[in-house]
């Protein structure tokens, strides 16, 4: 158990430390090498190789695990999300995150990764978001952090009434159910290669549902007709098109798996990705889908482009459009309806993965 912890950007006193973690954002100039350490996936790090894991929070966990805290004596963080909070408490309160492992490493996965995990994980990420929201500009960061812990031990040991709690994970299992049923159509094209096809009769009943990005930690929300939580509940590591009919034609977009901005060892990694030096973001460059891409709109007859991303961060990816997604057809950088089947934009995109 580290005895104290400090968030960059908070007005109170940053404590002394004789040794220093920091954890799920870069060290600033104060890091100390050989004295301090770096627990984070975030791109670049020092991790060392017997901590890495996909979520920071999952990093603290291996630390907790197998290292004596004693001679560290502060946890420092930069920003404000989930796997960041749930990071710092790993290492502030290890002994219940320990018991908790599995619970908080999956709220984490869904915050960073808008990855899929257990009915518990899904309330942790809601309530913890939530309050995450309702507290930004309002207080301290550190202050934040404080009250996100103290909220943790409700939301894992007390049933939650919370609307936003109960509608959140509701939404999630609506969308899940609408895959499970065939409603929205899955084919799996080969390893690492996926399509999904939403209906008609969803995509005209509400396109912005169909079309919808969320933003990076977002709540779970009634909002969108595929949650990519879904999609990564089945197809966590693949590339994944999804597509939403229209009487006019189709809506696509590209996702790449949400995952593909931080350092994950244990998940693969798809092609493209190129570190660009600043933290956290990329180039893009796939010569087997820019030739896929020529092919597209040489065949294209509807009024738009297929445009691909050639920069990255989490944050940022096509004008028009968000992370993960790294190819969509756009006209004046809004989605608009391809004249291609989904038959034949499959055939295209599956020659690069």
């Amino acid at each position: 158990m580290i005895p104290n912890f400090y968030i960059i950007g908070s007005e109170t006193k940053r404590p002394p430390s004789k040794r220093t973690i920091f954890t799920d954002g870069a060290p600033d100039d104060t890091f100390r090498e050989g004295v301090d350490i770096e627990l984070s996936h975030w791109i670049p790090n020092q991790t060392p190789e017997r901590y890495r894991a996909d979520t920071s929070t999952e990093i603290c966990m291996n630390f907790v695990t197998n290292e004596s805290s004693k001679e560290w004596d502060l946890a420092i963080n930069n920003h404000l999300d989930v796997d960041g909070i749930l990071s710092v408490f790993t290492l502030v309160h290890s002994e219940f995150a320990l018991t908790h492992r599995d619970t908080i490493i999956g709220a984490a996965e869904i915050g960073d990764f808008w990855g899929y995990s257990e009915r518990p994980s899904q309330i942790l990420f809601q309530g913890l978001t939530k309050l995450m929201f309702d507290l930004k500009g309002k207080e301290d960061i550190r202050e934040i952090y404080a009250l996100c812990f103290e909220k943790v031990f409700d939301l894992i040991q007390e049933e939650s009434s919370d609307d936003v709690i109960i509608d959140g994970v509701g939404a999630l299992e609506k969308s899940l159910n609408r895959v499970k049923s065939s409603e929205i159509q899955r084919h799996v094209v080969s390893e690492h290669f996926v399509s999904y096809q939403i209906p008609k009769q969803l995509a005209e009943l509400n396109i912005e549902k169909a079309i919808k990005i969320p933003r990076f930690n977002d709540l779970l929300q009634d909002n969108m007709w595929l949650i990519p939580s879904v999609r990564n509940y089945y197809d966590r590591e693949k590339v994944q098109l999804v597509s939403a009919e229209t009487s006019k034609g189709w809506y696509y977009d590209l996702w790449y798996p949400g995952y593909m901005w931080a350092d994950t060892p244990h998940s693969w990694r798809a092609p493209g990705f190129e570190f660009s030096g600043s933290t956290n973001a990329y180039y893009y460059g796939h010569k087997p889908l820019n030739e896929a891409i020529v092919e597209l709109n040489d065949l294209e007859k509807a009024t738009g482009q297929w445009i691909l991303a050639k920069e990255l961060t989490p944050f940022q990816s096509i004008k028009g459009r968000d992370f993960p997604v790294i190819l969509s057809f756009l006209n004046e950088d809004k989605p608009v309806v391809s004249s291609l089947l989904p038959a034949e934009v499959i055939s295209k995109l599956s020659k690069a993965f």
